[in-house]
């Protein structure tokens, strides 16, 4: 199985206390796999209207954890899951699906 492509444009992320910045997202980054860290990043996307940035957080992040858990977690079918990742297709979620997957995240 090939590799999953990453954009190349380069991603930021600046909060008061600190800057951190997502260089090309690439998924083996353990950054990508701690929900503590992006919790902050997909409320800061949304607050401010940034919602590819949003989508490229949380598809990263996605792409990062195990799909039978995280089905599991989310009651969602796995087919779901990857459908929203993989890039040949729309990211297009529903309200609820997405509602799912952001309650997984913050529990």
């Amino acid at each position: 199985m090939d590799k999953a492509k990453t954009s190349g444009k380069l991603k930021k992320f600046s909060r008061t206390s600190k800057k951190m910045v997502l260089t090309r997202l690439d998924t083996s980054d353990a950054r990508f796999k701690d929900a503590k860290t992006i919790k902050p990043i997909l409320i800061e996307a949304l607050m401010e209207d940034d919602l590819e940035t949003f989508k490229d957080v949380l598809i990263a992040h996605l792409r990062s954890l195990p799909k039978t858990e995280l089905a599991s977690k989310t009651n969602l079918g796995r087919q779901t899951l990857y459908d929203l990742i993989d890039d040949s297709k729309e990211f297009n979620p529903t309200l609820s699906t997405l509602g799912s997957i952001l309650k997984a995240i913050a529990a």
